[in-house]
């Protein structure tokens, strides 16, 4: 049994878009398309693609007018498989990422799986250091854990099924929720189905920088998400 597995990566001007794109290229498993949606970059992502010579790689140009969520809805609707991953076009996964969520998809029940990720700071080739150091797996019920604890769940180690992000309404596209999108998108999938599983291992590097500009925007984000959710907390 194979699991098709379709790849949303947005990108605008972004100098890794190479290294993201190799790291799908470089996977031990095959069945999957590479949905790139770029928001008219300057540094000729079309050119960088058509050179890796594969035809599971589908390029669109898409303005998204500042929203990032407007380009991975953009990317779901293009989607031809039944299973949705996101991948940043500065983050990067381990080669057998692909592989062991097949593995999971296959054994378990879940609707939605995450994994932690690895940290990548400018100037340094490789951060044996996590992202989250602590457990996690979310208890059920999802939506409660979320609520009160936060996200722990990292956008580019997410593989859900399709038919989820289409019935919690897709990706907001509200300038409010921007940066938190992907936490909002959880929070509505978890209104839908708590089988959500960890695969507790570290698949992949999450690029970090400027970690000021990250943290004031985080901050912002609490803000914003308090206003929205205040009923429910």
């Amino acid at each position: 049994m194979t699991i098709g597995i379709s790849i949303i990566l947005p990108t605008y001007n972004c100098e890794f878009i190479e290294r993201a794109v190799n790291s799908v290229l470089n996977q031990d498993y095959n069945s999957w398309e590479l949905v790139v949606v770029d928001n008219f970059s300057k540094n000729n992502v079309k050119k960088i693609l058509k050179n890796k010579k594969d035809k599971r790689i589908k390029y669109f140009k898409f303005n998204n007018k500042g929203i990032i969520g407007k380009s991975r809805n953009f990317g779901i609707k293009k989607a031809k498989f039944k299973w949705i991953a996101f991948l940043d076009s500065d983050d990067y996964w381990t080669k057998n990422k692909l592989k062991l969520v097949e593995k999971q998809i296959i054994k378990t029940n879940c609707d939605l799986f995450y994994h932690n990720m690895f940290i990548k700071k400018d100037g340094h080739s490789i951060i044996k250091k996590k992202l989250y150091k602590h457990n996690i797996s979310i208890k059920k019920p999802i939506f409660d854990n979320l609520v009160i604890n936060g996200n722990s769940i990292i956008q580019s180690s997410v593989v859900v099924k399709k038919s989820l992000i289409e019935k919690a309404g897709f990706i907001s596209e509200n300038k409010k929720l921007v940066t938190w999108e992907d936490f909002d998108l959880w929070l509505n999938i978890s209104k839908l189905s708590n089988n959500f599983c960890l695969i507790d291992k570290t698949l992949g590097y999450y690029y970090i920088t400027n970690e000021s500009k990250k943290l004031e925007r985080y901050i912002k984000n609490i803000k914003q998400f308090k206003k929205i959710y205040k009923n429910e907390i």
